[in-house]
Parts: C-alpha cells; sequence; structure tokens
C-alpha cells in the first residue's frame, strides 16, 4: 500500500506541474499602460483672455479606460500669438485618469478667432478647434456705435426718420380732421 500511495502522490505531483506549464505558456506579460487604441479629445468655447477646459480620453485596444497613459496638448494655429496653457507654454503633457482622461487649461489669448489643439498619446493623434469669440465690452462691429450694443449708426437714423415722418402725418391728419 506504501508504493501505491508513493506511485499516487507522483502522478499528482506530476499533473500539477504539467498543468501549471500548461497555464503559464499561455501567460502574456501585459505593457503598461496598455496600447492606446484610440484617442478622442473636446474642447469648449470661450472668449478672448478666457479659458477653456480641454479633455482627451484614451482607450485601449478593447475599448477600455487607460490610465497613466501620458497624453501631449500642442497649440498647432491660434489668431494671435498669446494663447497658452495653464503653464503660460505652447505644449503641456498631462496623465490619464482611472476613466482614461486628462484635461489641460487653455487660456485664450487677445485675438479672437479658432485655436486648433492637437493631442498625442502613443501612436494616436487628435485634434480640436476652440472657437474664441471677443470678449464682452469689446469692440463693436465695424459702423456700429459704441453705445448702440451693435447696431449701425445707419440704422438709428432710419428709425428716427422714420419716427419722424410717422410723427408729422400724425399732426397733418389731426389738423385735417380739425377743419373738417
Amino acid at each position: 500500500m506504501g508504493k501505491l500511495a508513493a506511485g499516487l502522490a507522483a502522478v499528482f505531483t506530476l499533473s500539477i506541474l504539467a498543468g501549471g506549464l500548461v497555464l503559464a505558456g499561455e501567460a502574456r506579460a501585459q505593457t503598461y499602460p496598455p496600447p492606446v487604441g484610440s484617442l478622442s479629445i473636446e474642447a469648449g468655447s470661450t472668449t478672448t483672455g478666457g479659458t477653456s477646459d480641454v479633455t482627451a480620453t484614451v482607450l485601449d485596444e478593447s475599448g477600455n479606460p487607460v490610465e497613466g497613459a501620458e497624453v501631449v496638448f500642442r497649440i498647432v494655429s491660434q489668431p494671435g500669438d498669446d494663447a497658452t496653457w495653464s503653464d503660460g507654454s505652447l505644449e503641456i503633457t498631462a496623465l490619464t485618469d482611472a476613466n482614461g482622461l486628462a484635461t489641460a487649461i487653455l487660456t485664450a489669448g487677445s485675438d479672437p478667432g479658432d485655436i486648433i489643439i492637437e493631442t498625442i498619446s502613443g501612436a494616436k493623434t487628435s485634434q480640436v478647434t476652440v472657437a474664441v469669440a471677443a470678449a464682452a465690452g469689446g469692440l463693436p462691429p465695424t459702423g456700429a456705435s459704441p453705445d448702440s450694443g451693435g447696431v449701425a449708426t445707419w440704422q438709428i437714423v432710419f428709425v428716427a426718420i422714420g419716427a419722424a415722418l410717422l410723427a408729422g402725418g400724425i399732426v397733418v391728419t389731426a389738423r385735417r380732421n380739425k377743419r373738417a
């Protein structure tokens, strides 16, 4: 019986070893962070001198969020030359959180127009345009009066002339009715 127990123990040990080798052959090393499968970017609009959050989303090849991925945010073009990231540079790097999100704060320059932002993570790139409008209290459109709220001067003149003609017509009509 001792030999039988020893034989069973040997078979049991060999089967565990063989099973472990088979399982080990299927195990693969994971790279960290996982390769970037997709990179998307979102940003809101702002006004001159204002700020806008620019958010990149990094997903792996299976569509899962990638935590710890490096994302480079770069200003590719702008209407002036004074738009920057929160640190005063034209390029900034951020790491993604557990949801695969990395955010950078863009400070718009003094000129209205479009700022084109490019993001890079791994081998993926993506672009977004941030629309920058003139801040309130800025210059009104050409031909408009600063106090008119953007209404052109010629529009005010036409309204004034129309009001004067209307008032004159009412006075003439009232006089004619009085004579009759």
